[in-house]
């Protein structure tokens, strides 16, 4: 009779454990536990509430498997989530997860103890455009020409400086005589000399100049440009779709 009674109380906190949702568990167990235990742990339900419970949140715990957590990293990472922060927020659901074997609430980590998730992806060579894709890339340029965020892109392919060089260069870094840029924006924090071609100077020479404003690229207000994403972006999908 004893037997009997202790299976039937085993079966009926299995049946519990079954039933318990992630965000449950998190908001009666892990949080109250972490609130006396852990110094981050606001961050934590930060994470918790914004990237977490909306997609796991009303799962049981014993349905949380390698594939639905793979589905909630896919969802992040089409939302723009850096694999960083993926990372980040796997390892955080990971311990949230093990809590719950510790406790008992659920039964292993079988599911999804052999998960591994990379901080960072591989990163691939950069494709170099041929002769004829970088001809049709001035075109689509050409087509901004107004833009200032345009005349730095093409001034950056035809020198191979880096943004930033760019995009802090001054009109007295200009030495058209001399064919140079002067650029003090390096990792060094030594100036460095950019050789100018014919192409260059001449886009150089038309761009315009403002009274009290230094910089080669400024905006209307006469601010220095600080990104170049918007239009980079809209020449890359033009460049794909032609």
């Amino acid at each position: 009779m004893a037997g009997e009674k202790s299976t039937i109380i085993t079966s009926y906190v299995s049946d519990i454990n079954k039933l318990c949702l992630f965000k449950e568990f998190v908001r009666s167990r892990y949080l109250p536990y972490v609130q006396q235990n852990k110094r981050s742990w606001k961050t934590d339900e930060r994470y918790l509430n914004r990237y977490i419970l909306p997609y796991l949140g009303n799962c049981p715990l014993s349905e949380i498997s390698e594939e639905r957590l793979r589905g909630w990293l896919s969802s992040l990472e089409n939302n723009g989530l850096a694999p960083s922060s993926q990372y980040r927020l796997f390892w955080l659901v990971k311990y949230i997860l093990n809590f719950a074997v510790r406790l008992g609430v659920l039964k292993s980590d079988a599911a999804f103890q052999n998960m591994v998730v990379r901080k960072s992806k591989p990163q691939a060579a950069p494709k170099i455009l041929t002769p004829a894709e970088a001809l049709k890339l001035v075109y689509l340029l050409e087509e901004y020409a107004d833009r200032p965020s345009a005349q730095a892109i093409h001034l950056l392919l035809l020198t191979g400086a880096s943004k930033s060089e760019i995009l802090y260069a001054r009109w007295q870094d200009v030495h058209l005589r001399r064919a140079v840029l002067v650029t003090r924006m390096t990792y060094t924090g030594q100036s460095r000399l950019i050789p100018l071609n014919t192409e260059a100077i001449r886009l150089i020479r038309r761009l315009p100049r403002r009274k009290e404003v230094p910089w080669l690229f400024a905006s209307s207000s006469g601010q220095r440009l600080t990104s170049v994403f918007y239009t980079w972006n809209l020449l890359r999908t033009r460049f794909r779709t032609h």
